[in-house]
């Protein structure tokens, strides 16, 4: 411990002449031709060692990287360098998506070819990820935007469509009108575009949807198999993500229409407590059942909900609000009238898009009831 100390004095003590000050950027091109050089990050792949695979999500060419792109990735290389130093032969690829109307609209605002200015960008983003001197191996370098890597997007919507598992519907999605493009929910911040800060309505779009209900059950049995080494809050998004509900489909006859709307109930035990009769605003069988004299108040409600996320419609703490149709449903076990509205709370996407309201056994029927003077009834009342 003398000598240490001993050792530290001097090294304090030394003339600032004989101290070396760190030339990071020589550093940087040191390493990164080494790197390059000896393929230090390029997996053998001979079988000498056991496999790991680290996929970072591919980043959006939009511009240089920021300290966002710095926080994900980095954790990713953690990772990867950890296992690589642990004995283990591993893959760690970098890509870009670089696909997408962004890229068009960008490129139309600056009145160049969508190449040239996406693929600009990744260059861009390549060298400032070797700055990072993150461990991707260079040799799998990735675009979506390229005709051999999407041949086999291409290729695997094909057996998707074939296995009956790829199909189209018409659905609301959010749009920008100045973008004009569609927004997923976490682009949408405050009701406005996250780009270009234009109000986000709702459109009706046919799209294309991958079935994977048909895979519900699997994935749910096989989350059993993490619960050691997993963390339980993740195992829960998941299975909240998937949304497994079990129950019963019940046909109730609405006023002017000849086919029943099937709803989904959880709790078919509490059919006697149906007061009334819920559609999404959204969902097309509104608009087909809604009467002449109240469809002026339902299509300026169908618009004021377009402008509505999914997070703030299912929120327990805001007021309910709604519109009476003009018709009436037909509960099935009592032969009852009850009273069919369109609520924002109730969503297109779920189930059938409407549902019967049994105010004493769920909350918010319960303040839907309260906030329009509807009568409220338990479920084993007749």
């Amino acid at each position: 411990e003398q000598m240490e100390r001993v050792e530290a004095t001097e090294r304090v003590e030394a003339p600032a002449r004989e101290r070396t000050a760190y030339d990071a950027p020589a550093a940087q091109e040191k390493w990164q031709a080494f790197w390059e050089a000896d393929k230090t990050f390029v997996p053998v792949d001979d079988g000498s060692k056991e496999r790991r695979y680290v996929l970072d999500m591919f980043p959006y060419p939009s511009g240089d990287l920021h300290m966002g792109h710095a926080e994900a990735f980095v954790m990713g290389d953690v990772v990867a360098r950890y296992l690589k130093l642990k004995g283990y032969d591993v893959l760690h690829p970098i890509g870009w998506d670089s696909f997408g109307l962004p890229a068009e609209n960008a490129a139309i605002e600056r009145n160049t070819h969508p190449a040239e200015w996406t693929y600009a960008n990744i260059e861009t983003q390549a060298n400032s990820f070797r700055r990072y001197g993150l461990s991707f191996d260079w040799f799998r370098r990735l675009h979506t935007s390229d005709p051999d890597y999407y041949r086999w997007t291409q290729w695997l919507f094909l057996r998707f469509r074939e296995r009956g598992l790829a199909y189209r519907k018409a659905s609301y999605v959010n749009w920008c009108p100045k973008d004009q493009t569609v927004l997923a929910n976490e682009q949408v911040v405050a009701g406005l575009c996250e780009r270009c800060g234009s109000v986000v309505t709702k459109r009706l779009l046919t799209q294309w949807y991958f079935k994977i209900t048909e895979y519900a059950e699997r994935l749910l049995d096989d989350m059993d198999d993490l619960v050691e080494g997993w963390p339980e809050r993740v195992l829960t998004m998941q299975r909240n993500w998937i949304g497994r509900s079990e129950g019963a489909y019940v046909d109730f006859m609405i006023e002017n229409r000849a086919e029943p709307v099937k709803v989904f109930t959880t709790r078919p035990d509490t059919l006697y407590g149906a007061t009334f009769f819920v559609i999404a605003p959204d969902a097309p069988l509104a608009s087909e059942v809604v009467t002449d004299d109240q469809r002026a108040a339902f299509e300026e409600y169908l618009e004021q909900t377009k402008h509505e996320t999914e997070i703030e419609r299912q929120s327990t703490e805001r007021p309910k609000t709604g519109v009476f149709l003009g018709v009436h449903a037909t509960n099935p076990v009592n032969g009852e009238k009850i009273p069919v509205y369109a609520a924002d709370y109730v969503l297109a996407e779920y189930g059938t898009g409407a549902i019967m309201a049994v105010p004493a056994h769920d909350q918010r029927d319960l303040d839907f009831a309260l906030a329009f003077g509807l009568s409220v009834r338990e479920g084993g009342s007749t």
